[in-house]
C-alpha cells in the first residue's frame, strides 16, 4: 500500500505545480497569434519537470531540499486561503452585479431579477414534430415516438443482444467524448 503521506505530498505538489502551468501555457508569445493546434498542446516534460522544480523550491521554504510536515502544512493553507479568497472575489462580483441600485443590499427584487425567466413566445413543439413525424402526417404514432430512442439503443448495443453491457456503455460513452 502506497505511503499516505507521500500522496499527500505528490497532491500538494500538484496542486501548486497545475497553477504554474497553467499560467506557463496560458502565458502567449508576444509574436503573432498562436496556431490552434498551438494553444491545446499540452506542457512538454522539460517544462513539467521545471514547473514542479519551481514549485518544490516555493513550498521548501528553509531551502534544505526536503519538505518537512510544517512546510507542506503551509503550502496546504496557502492553498485553502487562495482558493477561499477566490470564491470571496467572485462571490462578492456577483453580489455588486445583483446589487444595481448599490444600497449594499439586496431587495427580492435585484435577486428575482436575476432569477431565470421563460421564453418570450410559448413553444409551438413545431420543431419536435417535424423531427419525429416521419410520414408528415402532422400526428406522431407511438412508433414514431419511439424510433429515436431504438435507434440510439440498437446504435450502443453493438453484439444486438437487446441488452446494453457495461463494455458497450464504456464503447458508447467514449464514442460520444471524441
Amino acid at each position: 500500500m502506497p505511503n499516505p503521506y507521500l500522496k499527500i505530498a505528490a497532491a500538494l505538489v500538484a496542486g501548486i505545480a497545475v497553477p504554474a502551468l497553467a499560467t506557463a501555457a496560458a502565458a502567449p508569445a508576444k509574436t503573432s497569434a498562436p496556431a490552434p493546434a498551438a494553444q491545446n498542446q499540452m506542457p512538454t516534460r522539460a517544462q513539467i519537470i521545471q514547473n514542479v522544480a519551481t514549485s518544490f523550491k516555493a513550498v521548501d521554504t528553509n531551502g534544505d531540499g526536503v519538505l518537512s510536515q510544517a512546510e507542506l502544512a503551509a503550502a496546504e493553507a496557502k492553498g485553502i486561503q487562495q482558493r477561499v479568497a477566490l470564491a470571496r472575489q467572485r462571490m462578492e462580483a456577483e453580489f455588486n452585479r445583483l446589487d444595481t441600485n448599490h444600497d449594499g443590499q439586496l431587495s427580492k427584487a435585484e435577486f428575482m431579477a436575476a432569477a431565470p425567466t421563460g421564453p418570450t413566445t410559448p413553444p409551438t413543439g413545431a420543431d419536435i414534430l417535424a423531427q419525429l413525424d416521419k410520414n408528415h402526417d402532422g400526428k406522431v404514432s407511438l412508433e414514431e415516438y419511439r424510433a429515436p430512442m431504438l435507434a440510439r439503443f440498437d446504435q450502443i448495443d453493438t453484439n444486438h443482444d437487446g441488452i446494453i453491457s457495461a463494455a458497450e456503455r464504456q464503447a458508447a460513452e467514449a464514442r460520444q467524448g471524441k
